[in-house]
């Protein structure tokens, strides 16, 4: 009979051994083998768990491309089970470059770095705002702020490509306009404020379509000039009485229509009747009241439109 019972557990880097003498046996196990298979039972668990703390994961130092030497590893992992760890060599850093200033190279070079006024200056000549190449279209500008000529809002001279013609437009008035109309003058947003403040101010006649209650001051609201088939129809013969009335048949007075934008044909149907009628001064303000309320102008209260018999 043995004299001792010996439980090895073998892992793949360690063997875990355990020895019972059974001499001791029947003192102390009294009764029977039951307590004993316990006992055994709990020395086999108390080796796996020992096993599963100190072996290292499966695989581990047969992984490919490991970039790092086994020596810097922790020493669990690099050593045996019960073997010490043996001591890590002295950490030498790396060669590290020099950072000393270097006078050759970050010293002020007179040929490279020198300041440049021909580049470097400000140049007044291109960098101040130019109001004739870039005009303000912000709207948000003062009446009494003066303005260049060629300063427009709300796009008014926007180019559609849309052909002039003497003819009327019967259909699509909310359509892109042409930019002039033979016969007429095209007269901005800037030029009519002008022209408004002038010893003898236009004739401002508004065509716009719908309802409102105000518009540019001092303008007359002649809502049906805009529209009809042609221009010797019954819309004519009632736009030639009240012009007639406005300018006290005087065919020299300028004249000044405009409706909502440039994407509204009504005031350019209204010139072509002007026209028709032998007025002389005829202006089309295209931009309309889009533009006038771009540039901040004020509006003014206006009469409603005639209605006749």
């Amino acid at each position: 009979m043995p004299t001792v019972i010996e439980i090895y557990l073998v892992t793949q880097n360690t063997v875990l051994t355990a020895r019972i003498p059974v001499t001791q046996l029947p003192r102390e196990f009294p009764g029977g083998g039951v307590r004993m298979l316990r006992h055994l039972f709990t020395v086999a668990v108390g080796l796996t768990v020992s096993a599963c703390v100190v072996q290292s994961p499966p695989g581990y130092w047969a992984r490919p491309g490991s970039p790092y030497g086994q020596g810097y590893y922790p020493y669990p992992y690099a050593q045996g089970w019960n073997t010490p760890a043996a001591p890590r060599g002295a950490y030498t850093p790396p060669a590290q470059a020099s950072y000393a200033p270097q006078p050759a190279s970050y010293v002020s070079q007179p040929g490279s770095f020198s300041a440049q006024p021909a580049s470097y200056v400000s140049q007044p000549a291109s960098w101040p705002p130019q109001s004739d190449t870039y005009p303000s279209q912000s709207g948000n500008d003062s009446p009494s702020e003066p303005h260049s000529a060629r300063t427009t809002f709300a796009d008014e001279t926007a180019d559609y490509g849309i052909p002039p013609t003497n003819t009327l437009h019967l259909h699509d008035f909310d359509a892109p306009t042409p930019t002039h109309i033979e016969g007429a003058q095209i007269v901005s947003t800037v030029e009519l404020r002008r022209m408004m403040t002038s010893e003898k101010p236009p004739l401002l006649i508004d065509v716009i379509g719908g309802q409102q209650s105000v518009s540019l001051p001092n303008a007359t609201w002649l809502r049906d000039a805009g529209v009809g088939r042609h221009l010797d129809d019954d819309v004519q013969a009632w736009f030639d009485l009240h012009l007639s009335k406005l300018t006290d048949h005087d065919k020299s007075r300028p004249l000044v229509f405009f409706c909502a934008s440039r994407m509204c044909w009504l005031a350019h149907n209204a010139t072509l009747r002007a026209l028709d009628l032998g007025y002389t001064n005829v202006y089309w303000y295209r931009g309309g009241r889009d533009s006038w309320q771009a540039a901040g102008l004020p509006m003014s209260p206006v009469a409603p439109p005639p209605i006749d018999d």
